[in-house]
């Protein structure tokens, strides 16, 4: 994402995004793309110090402030499917839905 380029290239064409807190999912590369884009302009101060890959999967796990400006920080892990060395799909676990796009 910081590289500049279009990383919905890195999905494959039926990849899929899911807030597991509320079940909301978004499809295809370019929504996916935006809906994350989206999503990470709506999070302030994300880290993101913990990131594990494996056999055909990927997790990362961070934190971000919380949207009303109090100093608590909203923990979250996201889970990465690979396929062939495309991402199939991604699930968010944590409170960051009230930031989604």
């Amino acid at each position: 994402m910081t590289r500049g380029g279009d990383f919905a290239v890195y999905y494959t064409a039926d990849v899929t995004w899911t807030m597991t807190e509320t079940g909301d999912e978004v499809r295809g590369p370019s929504s996916v793309r935006d809906y994350i884009v989206g999503l990470h302009n709506n999070m302030l101060d994300a880290h993101t110090p913990t990131i594990v890959v494996s056999d055909g999967h990927a997790y990362i796990e961070g934190d971000c402030q919380a949207p009303t400006g109090s100093a608590t920080r909203i923990p979250y892990c996201v889970t990465y499917d690979i396929v062939d060395g495309r991402i199939t799909a991604m699930r968010c676990y944590g409170r960051i839905a009230d930031m989604a796009p």
